[in-house]
């Protein structure tokens, strides 16, 4: 991917290394990726301090998946964005995120009707269809390719990807389903 300091080449070999159990390559990955990750992450968690600390926790998933990831089906930042994706998603979905906490919190505008939720604190997962929710969690957060998502929903591979890509119009739009 551009804007990284490693070749393909490059990036394999290192991959090699950390597969091999060199834990400095890490810190090298680190420093190419994590402002990329971050920033992936940070359009998902809105408080910063969580989304650091989901930073690390993806690194730290990283480093114990390692010998699953395949060089030759993604790049490794596809990989490692995949799974930085999913555990942002999956800490909005756990309310770990100080952001949505405080908006909660705070008292209902003037006109709102008490005991009904505001968009603004409100998790985007939350409006999702069982299906799209479905098919986001086994490719990001159980890290599943399209065909084994579509098998394990019993969907053809065109539905999951329409399916995937109404989820992401939904995300985007942070409207219901």
């Amino acid at each position: 991917m551009s804007g990284t300091k490693f070749d393909g080449e490059g990036e394999q070999y290192l991959i090699e290394a950390l597969q091999q159990g060199n834990r400095e390559v890490l810190g090298q990955l680190y420093d190419a990726y994590a402002p990329v990750m971050l920033g992936v992450i940070s359009r998902i968690v809105e408080d910063a301090e969580v989304a650091e600390e989901v930073l690390q926790e993806t690194f730290v998933a990283v480093w114990s998946r390692i010998e699953v990831y395949d060089y030759s089906r993604n790049r490794f930042l596809t990989w490692a964005l995949a799974i930085a994706r999913g555990m942002a998603l999956e800490a909005v979905k756990a309310g770990k995120c100080n952001s949505l906490k405080k908006a909660a919190a705070k008292p209902a505008p003037e006109g709102a009707q008490a005991g009904k939720p505001q968009n603004q604190g409100e998790s985007p997962l939350c409006h999702l269809e069982p299906q799209e929710r479905a098919v986001l969690e086994l490719i990001y957060l159980k890290g599943r390719s399209c065909p084994e998502a579509a098998a394990a929903l019993g969907i053809t591979e065109q539905k999951l990807r329409q399916t995937l890509q109404k989820a992401f119009i939904h995300l985007k739009a942070g409207k219901p389903a």
